[in-house]
């Protein structure tokens, strides 16, 4: 709030405009924070289990009531709607395994969401979901990273992946840095991480029914906001190409 100078004494004759003044800072002053759009709305289907991402930063209000619950009704949660996570490298958490030590672990109103995060989200009744929380803002650029750590079995990884911008970005726009060696940073491109066996070709997509696949080359891979998809990291020579992240240059950027 702000606080006037306390050695300034207002003539008689403004002290009720005065008054009326501060009211009004002081009215501004404390209300709510502006709720912010995290990109464009999409529709989630009754009875139909959709994959969602988070293409904004929330911000303080980063729980899963914050960020969801305004579209889907939080009292309503495990009730009508429920959120579930994959997670890698942390077994002891894991509620229903998914691969070599990954897992599913259903969460709960209070955790939190972090930028780029993914989801299934299980919901009884139609919604439209506009993922607007106080104070969040957009992801700043020029670009976004998460590591999408290989698997150590020699079997592939999947990675439930989400755009972390409001808009559309395309396969070919991911990058996958990594180094050759363990020495030399290479910042591989969609088709170079394809020829190194870094990734596969096909990104799966979700339908609600079914899954169907797209060319992580081409345009045809779009990341559409609030929409997840599943990128299959393989498993290249560990001593070639050790470890791979992911990186997603911000599409608005000029």
């Amino acid at each position: 709030m702000l606080i006037p100078d306390h050695t300034f004494k207002p003539a008689p004759f403004l002290g009720s405009q005065l008054a009326v003044l501060l009211t009004l800072i002081f009215s501004l002053a404390i209300a709510p924070q502006a709720v912010a759009q995290c990109g464009p709305n999409i529709t989630l289907t009754a009875n139909q289990w959709s994959m969602v991402g988070v293409p904004c930063q929330p911000g303080p209000s980063n729980t899963i009531g914050d960020i969801f619950g305004p579209s889907l009704n939080a009292p309503d949660y495990a009730v009508t709607w429920i959120v579930w996570k994959r997670i890698y490298d942390a077994p002891a958490q894991c509620s229903v395994a998914s691969g070599p030590a990954d897992c599913y672990i259903k969460l709960t109103l209070t955790d939190t969401v972090n930028t780029g995060d993914a989801f299934w989200i299980f919901t009884t009744v139609s919604a439209t979901l506009n993922l607007s929380a106080v104070g969040a803002s957009d992801t700043p650029g020029p670009q976004f990273q998460f590591p999408a750590t290989l698997s150590t079995d020699g079997s592939s990884r999947y990675y439930l992946f989400a755009n972390p911008y409001k808009a559309a970005v395309t396969g070919p726009n991911l990058v996958f840095p990594t180094s050759i060696f363990g020495f030399f940073p290479f910042a591989a491109s969609a088709q170079q991480a394809v020829n190194f066996s870094i990734i596969s070709q096909n990104v799966h997509y979700w339908n609600g029914n079914t899954y169907f696949t797209q060319d992580i080359t081409t345009n045809a891979a779009t990341f559409v906001p609030k929409q997840a998809a599943w990128l299959e990291m393989l498993r290249p020579n560990p001593n070639f190409i050790p470890f791979s992240d992911v990186r997603v240059p911000d599409p608005g950027a000029p």
